[in-house]
């Protein structure tokens, strides 16, 4: 991976710091929340303590069990279907013994008149409307037993049919005194809807099984504060008051709602829905935003009707053992948050009733994503800063060493020649590095330079001793030898051939280095020079097969043409003797318009898997030995010399499949 790259990748530490911020707008959030839960809860508190002393009165002096008028929307209609009632849940549920009979009564209120609704339900195999029709006395009867008391009087009722529809009716008393109704059948009871005469202030209600007389023993089945068929316990009827939810509507804080409850959970005034004041609706990007920063272990806020007639949260059972309620929910669909809290209402040091106070979170919502969004902006605003600066950072690095790089790469010539590296003044460590690779680069120089000239040396400084030591050889072959001597002199003479060979060798290579800068150049065909060059190749190797291939349109070039034909001598000469007898030598010429190309290729040989540009330096052979000849590496060194005078490179490389050796010169056209 380059080092932009890496650089670019370590800036990913940076989104850190996003994720430091999301969890700082998290505990933001939960501060804000407890700072709005106390503040709540001392709202709440304080509203407990204000009640006027006649409520706290009202709720410690409750006569009997409490049965509340909801507010209904609209008049019921009298079908015995309970579709039209809120809440029809939230209702007073009495049972026979072994629960096999049950009653659910229900109080509702529009206008100035009053209804009451009654659910019973019997798994019993006889029905009630089954059992009506056996039994003209009404004492006998099954159904439901209703007593009704206002101020005036109190009258008593026997709700019973002998089939599901609306039904009048008439009271057991004397005065005749009617009811309308509703009956339907369930599939496991039936429902009964009233319209109670105006006044009523109680009622003692109850559901009476079908009775079945045997001797001793009864098996009739109650349900309700009914005792028997008899009048029971009271229902007291209670509606909301009025009065005191006016003045909590004026003393509850803003975008708050309170509720005032009996002992036993049943609402008895309500401040009504709290007024939105959040102007604009929250985009799901928001909601959803929010959602994430809010605990999601939150409780699920349930559909609550407008007017509940009862609250069973958890936060007012608490209240109603004695102890402060706190509750936070959240809804399904929105961001929006709820805080409740229900106060203990005391009273001579007994509960009386409970205050419950509730507040959307619309203030801490506003405060949180305005929080958020410039925390994210922020966040984002550095990592991007961040990222950028340490990319272009990285990207400057980069192109530092790149150039470094690329100067030491053409440093590495063969030419001798170093050149001032870039960044070297720099007082880095890459400054560092580039002055240290200069010191070696030119300690590299000077041990080339001396290697290019030592053969010239050597040769100079050998001619002398070689000469001395041959005529003392002639010398002593005048001399009358035995033939072991013979046989000592015969080998000091081949030893002596050989280093004179060398001595040669070397010399012509010093000769060739003076050459090039005497050497006389001219405009000729290349491909002309190459076919005297060619012919006299296979005169001198009439054995070897020796190929030639020109360009139709000739190569013109300005060289020097000695020049030329020494280097190709050497090509050919170690083509020859890398291959085997019945390899063929191919030489060919090209031209592309910018340089003319000469190749010389054989067969049968592969180059050894080293660096094939050490073929073309001083003193170096890699071939392995073949015949007597002696090979010091200056062939194919003087090759690369005489392409460098031209301006052109050589180079070497094995053919496909192992087909042989291909050298190739590249001489530009001046």
């Amino acid at each position: 991976m380059r080092l932009r790259n890496q650089l670019l990748a370590l800036s990913l530490i940076t989104l850190l710091l996003p994720f430091s911020g999301w969890k700082l707008v998290q505990e933001l959030e939960n501060f804000l929340r407890e700072g709005e839960e106390d503040a709540l809860l001392a709202s709440t508190k304080t509203l407990a303590l204000a009640l006027p002393q006649g409520v706290r009165s009202m709720l410690g002096h409750v006569r009997g069990q409490v049965l509340p008028f909801r507010q209904l929307s609209s008049a019921p209609i009298l079908d015995g279907y309970l579709t039209d009632w809120p809440e029809p849940a939230e209702s007073l549920e009495f049972e026979a013994a072994g629960a096999v009979l049950k009653l659910n009564v229900l109080a509702g209120r529009h206008g100035g008149r009053f209804y009451l609704a009654l659910k019973v339900t019997d798994p019993g195999d006889i029905r009630a409307t089954t059992f009506n029709t056996e039994s003209a006395q009404a004492g006998q009867r099954a159904g439901v037993m209703l007593y009704l008391q206002s101020n005036r009087s109190q009258q008593a009722f026997m709700i019973s049919t002998e089939a599901p529809g609306p039904l009048t009716i008439t009271s057991l008393a004397v005065g005749s005194a009617r009811l309308e109704a509703g009956w339907m059948d369930t599939v496991d009871g039936y429902q009964v809807e009233l319209d109670l005469p105006a006044g009523v202030e109680r009622v003692s209600v109850g559901a009476i099984a079908p009775a079945f007389t045997m001797q001793g023993r009864s098996a009739e089945r109650y349900a309700g504060t009914l005792q028997g068929r008899a009048q029971g316990r009271w229902l007291e009827l209670v509606s909301r008051d009025d009065e005191i939810a006016h003045w909590l509507a004026n003393v509850v804080p803003q975008k708050s709602r309170v509720w005032l409850l009996q002992s036993d959970g049943w609402v008895m005034a309500d401040s009504g829905p709290a007024q939105a004041t959040y102007e604009s609706e929250l985009t799901w990007v928001q909601r959803m935003i929010y959602q994430g920063v809010a605990d999601s272990r939150m409780q699920l806020r349930g559909n609550q009707a407008d007017w509940p007639v009862r609250l069973r949260s958890g936060a007012v059972q608490t209240a109603l053992a004695g102890d402060d309620g706190k509750l936070w929910s959240r809804d399904a669909d929105s961001a929006a948050v709820f805080n409740r809290v229900a106060v203990p209402v005391m009273s001579e040091r007994e509960l009386v009733g409970v205050v419950v106070m509730e507040a959307s979170s619309e203030g801490l919502l506003m405060l949180t994503n305005r929080a958020l969004g410039r925390l994210s902006l922020i966040a984002l605003s550095l990592v991007v800063v961040l990222g950028a600066g340490l990319w272009l950072f990285a990207s400057r690095l980069s192109r530092r060493v790149q150039k470094l790089s690329a100067a030491v790469s053409r440093a590495m010539d063969d030419t001798g020649r170093v050149p001032r590296l870039p960044v070297t003044d720099a007082g880095d460590e890459l400054g560092e590095l580039a002055r240290n690779t200069q010191k070696l680069l030119r300690a590299v120089a000077e041990y080339t330079r001396y290697l290019q000239k030592l053969a010239g040396r050597l040769s100079h400084e050998l001619k002398t001793p070689l000469a001395i030591t041959r005529s003392s050889l002639d010398n002593l072959a005048t001399q009358d030898l035995d033939p072991q001597a013979q046989q000592y002199l015969l080998r000091a003479r081949e030893g002596l051939d050989r280093q004179a060979a060398i001595v040669r060798a070397m010399s012509e290579a010093q000769q060739l280095e003076g050459a090039t800068r005497t050497a006389e150049w001219e405009n000729l065909d290349l491909g002309e020079m190459l076919g005297h060059c060619v012919a006299a190749y296979r005169t001198v190797n009439p054995e070897r097969t020796i190929n030639l291939n020109l360009p139709a349109d000739g190569c013109e070039l300005h060289c020097a043409p000695e020049l030329i034909a020494q280097a190709l001598d050497k090509l050919v000469d170690n083509a020859i003797t890398l291959s085997a007898p019945d390899c063929s030598v191919d030489i060919s010429l090209q031209a592309d318009g910018e340089a003319c190309l000469l190749a010389v290729r054989n067969s049968g040989t592969r180059l050894p898997d080293v660096l094939h540009d050490q073929l073309f330096d001083s003193l170096v052979s890699l071939r392995k030995k073949r015949g007597s000849g002696r090979h010091l590496g200056l062939g194919l060194y003087i090759v690369r010399l005489v392409a460098e005078v031209h301006g052109g490179t050589v180079s070497a490389c094995n053919l496909p499949n192992g087909d042989g050796v291909e050298f190739t010169i590249r001489l530009p056209v001046s």
